[in-house]
Order: structure tokens, then C-alpha cells, then sequence
């Protein structure tokens, strides 16, 4: 009987607030410097699904997050969305990188009455958008100012016999700036999408439910009704990545998910990628990450 393959961890805000060394575990809301999260070796460097919403701006230095397979490098005063649900994994940063992180669920934008209804009008947080903003500096202090009124508001010692409505009004003026800003300088993303991220985004859909048995691009363009190469072309405009690197690049992805499981064998993982033999599977792997899969799964004992 095969085991069943490790999957992408799922890091929930009570993850986050574990790491971040919070006493009272939050479930639904959380703000948090990323100079003061510790996370589990599991997740450092780790591709991950969270099941709530975040918005991150960055203080200081720069860093660099892959979301859906595309990379964004993002600097100083620059505002990044992560959807709910969406692949993403961060790849870098400088130790003098400050990044401030807002969290919430959808039972915590219910709850505080903002309304679900809102988030498809803004289209920030779609993930067919371009989830990445370049603030001016005063843009930056404006938000962060709300972003640490709200952090105040959300600590367990601050005490208000309306904490949980100032809580939610805080949490409201804080979306309707962030929504301000990406219709300042996005006035007509939350309307349409262009033809090409409509073609990115489908591929990428596409990609994640069939890449063990399906690895030419061939599949994938019948599967779109247009040509190869003219996917080919609308993803290399959008990411700088061909469709095959993409595909490599997600079964690698997975490969190593399935090599931290010290339950599973190099064969194991070879047979369930649908590799046609262990050889081509080292093979494969070891051309695109420099080591082979044996290596790699010793180096995490």
C-alpha cells in the first residue's frame, strides 16, 4: 500500500503566533515583526498554504517571496498581498530586513463586519493580480502609523470595555487604506485582468493538479486551446520563466517535500512523482538543485 505523499504545510496563524512568541495563542488576527518570529525549521525555506490572508510592508532592507511560482523582489516601502490558499515561499532576505505583517482569516473579516462581498471589488486579493505595491515614503508611514495603533489594540494587556469593536473599526480603516492605495496606482486591476494573466493564471491552476503525470507543455496549451508556443510566450512575458522551467520547478518543488518525509525512500519518491526509475529521477533532480535526492534527504537527519 503506498503512503500517502507528504503535502505543502498549511502555516495558520496560530503557527505564526507560536513563533512569534506570543503567551495567548491568536487564532483569527495577528500583527508581527519578522524580527521577532522564530519559525520551525520545517517551513524556513519551505514552499507554504496558509488558510488566511496576510499583508506585509517592508520597514527596512529588502526581500524576496515566490507566490504561485512567480518571484517578486521586493524593497524598502514596498507592500506585498498574500492570498488565502495561494503557494508561496520565501526565498530571501537581509538580516537588516524589517517586514511588519498583518493576518487574518475570513471568520475575522466577518466578524468584523468589513464583509467578504468587498475583497473581489478591491481585486487585491485576487490571486490573478499583481499582489506586489511601490509606496512612497510617506505612503509607508501612513500605514504603518494604523498598523501600530492596531498592534497596540490587539495585545493581550491592552484593556478597553470596547477593545473588540475598536479592533474591527481599526481592522476597517486599515483595509480601506490598502484598498485606496492599490486603486491609486492599479485604478483598473480590480475591474480586469489582462489576456496574459488570465493565460498565467490558468496554466498555473492547471499546473498544480496535474504536474505528476503530466509534464509537457503540449498538455497544458490543448488544455487552454492555444498553441505551445504562444503559452510559452505569455508566461515568458509575465515571470522571465519558460512553461518548462515552471513545471521542473514545481516537481522539484514537491520532490523535496516528499524528501523531508524520512518515511519515504528515494524509490518511493521517484514512483510517486511518477518517474519512470530511480536513476532518472536522481538524474533530474540532481541537474536542477546540484546534489543528488540521497544527499539532499541525509542532509536533513
Amino acid at each position: 500500500m503506498k503512503a500517502n505523499p507528504p503535502s505543502i504545510h498549511n502555516y495558520t496563524i496560530s503557527d505564526v503566533s507560536a513563533d512569534a512568541g506570543r503567551k495567548d495563542t491568536a487564532k483569527d488576527f495577528l500583527i508581527f515583526r519578522s524580527d521577532e518570529l522564530i519559525p520551525k525549521e520545517e517551513i524556513l525555506g519551505r514552499p507554504l498554504r496558509s488558510d488566511h490572508f496576510s499583508i506585509a510592508l517592508i520597514i527596512e532592507g529588502e526581500v524576496e517571496i515566490q507566490i504561485n511560482l512567480v518571484n517578486y523582489h521586493i524593497k524598502k516601502n514596498g507592500l506585498i498581498i498574500i492570498p488565502s490558499n495561494v503557494i508561496h515561499q520565501f526565498q530571501n532576505h537581509n538580516d537588516e530586513s524589517i517586514v511588519v505583517v498583518v493576518i487574518f482569516s475570513h471568520k475575522f473579516i466577518g466578524q468584523a463586519r468589513f464583509g467578504e462581498k468587498h475583497l473581489p471589488s478591491f481585486g487585491f486579493f485576487s490571486p490573478q493580480n499583481n499582489p506586489y505595491l511601490m509606496l512612497q515614503k510617506e505612503e509607508t508611514e501612513a500605514l504603518q502609523g494604523i498598523i501600530k495603533m492596531l498592534s497596540k489594540m490587539e495585545e493581550p494587556s491592552y484593556e478597553h470595555p470596547f477593545k473588540t469593536e475598536i479592533i474591527h473599526h481599526g481592522f476597517n480603516i486599515f483595509m480601506f487604506e490598502v484598498a485606496a492605495l492599490f486603486k491609486k496606482y492599479r485604478p483598473d486591476e480590480q475591474v480586469k485582468i489582462t489576456r496574459k494573466e488570465e493565460i498565467l493564471t490558468s496554466f498555473v491552476k492547471l499546473l498544480f493538479q496535474h504536474f505528476r503525470e503530466e509534464r509537457g507543455v503540449q498538455f497544458y496549451a490543448d488544455a487552454l486551446c492555444i498553441t505551445p508556443k504562444h503559452l510559452t510566450k505569455m508566461v515568458k512575458e509575465i515571470t522571465n520563466k519558460t512553461c518548462g522551467e515552471m513545471i521542473d520547478e514545481i516537481v522539484i518543488m514537491e520532490a523535496k517535500i516528499m524528501l523531508d518525509d524520512l518515511g519515504l525512500s528515494v524509490a518511493t519518491v521517484a514512483e510517486q512523482l511518477q518517474f519512470s526509475d530511480q536513476f532518472f529521477f536522481s538524474k533530474f533532480f540532481k541537474k536542477h538543485t546540484g546534489i543528488t535526492p540521497s544527499k539532499y534527504k541525509s542532509a536533513i537527519k
